[in-house]
């Protein structure tokens, strides 16, 4: 077997994702040392791996790091930084994360389910009335 059909195969992905069996591993580690270019590709894999993990990744809240550092700082007894980097960023905007707890929040497409669930229900007595009232002539 060659390396590109070792590679298009997709058994360099099952080994780094961790999703290879141990047979598959020790073949992997045996390609490897047979062909330098899996290396390679392993290298690229990773760092495209790497990029969409980081470019998928969501930030937590900026004020939850103040709390968490403000906690360490309450039970080391020492005054622990709270500024934040992603604090600084103006495209990241996190506004009431949670809901307060006294409110329920609902999406918007169930209220417009509910409505156009509420408005068929209207519909229809408004067309049974008018049916009957029109029957009873």
């Amino acid at each position: 077997m060659d390396y590109e059909r070792y590679i298009s195969d997709g058994n360099l992905e099952k080994v780094l994702l961790g999703f290879a069996t141990p047979e598959e591993e020790s073949e992997y580690e045996f390609y490897l040392d047979i062909f330098p270019e899996i290396q390679t590709e392993k290298e690229e894999v990773e760092r495209k791996l790497e990029r969409l993990a980081f470019k998928e990744a969501a930030l937590p809240p900026a004020h939850l790091k103040t709390a968490v550092m403000q906690q360490i700082a309450s039970e080391t007894g020492s005054p622990v930084a709270t500024s934040t980097w992603y604090a600084k960023r103006k495209d990241v905007h996190f506004e009431n994360v949670a809901p307060p707890p006294h409110q329920m929040r609902v999406h918007v497409g169930w209220k417009i389910l509910l409505i156009a669930l509420l408005v068929m229900i209207a519909a229809s007595i408004l067309a049974s009335v008018i049916f009957f009232a029109m029957t009873m002539k």
